[in-house]
């Protein structure tokens, strides 16, 4: 049980912080070689995107696109890209070589059990299928939003004021854990929350990064 002032909710991003997204991103790279200047131009791309809102989830696939290819055919080849060859694989890829961390279905289960609100978070489309391919029911979770269907991704201001509308808590009585310093770790901070972060390898760039099994004790002793 939780008490007044303590921590009562827990937002998660998913890919690579429910599951490693190494294995995955090497099956993805295997099977589209071919395609790996393409790949590292959408990645670019994205990443770039992050915390700019466009009000809409068209208007920042329209801005996405513009990025990609400056005329309308070189626009459409890559919608249907992504569409029809780089989505479809990255599902394919969670669903072959995705494993969650050890662990996280049972602690999602404890932290829901001992009244914590759970939220998911993700920039990606497709998340509760990546979930479902990982063993993970997405109805564990109160509140789950995806952003790019909400035409900004993190950590947009919009985005965070969503997450806590829909979480029904202030900022500083959530934990975010994420996987990535420059989306989770400054979401968590326009939310006001604290920030797990999960540390697939290398130094931890600050104390708030750990590897899985450290942020699985983190947030285990909040139920303590």
């Amino acid at each position: 049980m939780t008490s007044d002032g303590a921590i009562a909710g827990v937002v998660f991003d998913l890919d690579g912080t429910l599951y490693d997204k190494r294995p995955v991103e090497r099956w993805v790279l295997t099977r589209m070689l071919p395609a790996l200047p393409r790949l590292w131009r959408y990645t670019r791309v994205r990443t770039g995107l992050a915390g700019v809102d466009f009000d809409d989830a068209g208007a920042l696939a329209r801005e996405t696109l513009q990025r990609l290819a400056s005329d309308a055919r070189g626009q459409e080849r890559w919608r249907r890209w992504i569409a029809d060859s780089y989505e479809p694989q990255v599902l394919r890829a969670v669903e072959r070589a995705g494993r969650a961390y050890p662990g996280v279905a049972a602690l999602l289960l404890r932290l829901r059990a001992g009244g914590l609100r759970l939220g998911l978070v993700s920039d990606y489309r497709g998340a509760h299928d990546r979930l479902r391919a990982l063993g993970i029911d997405p109805g564990l979770f109160h509140f789950s939003l995806v952003t790019e269907e909400h035409g900004a991704m993190k950590p947009a201001a919009r985005m965070a004021a969503r997450t806590l509308a829909g979480m029904g808590l202030p900022g500083e009585r959530m934990v975010m854990v994420g996987d990535r310093a420059f989306a989770d770790q400054r979401f968590a901070e326009t939310c006001g929350m604290r920030f797990f972060g999960v540390l697939a390898g290398g130094e931890p760039p600050d104390p708030a990064w750990t590897p899985w099994p450290g942020v699985r004790a983190r947030l285990s002793a909040l139920l303590r």
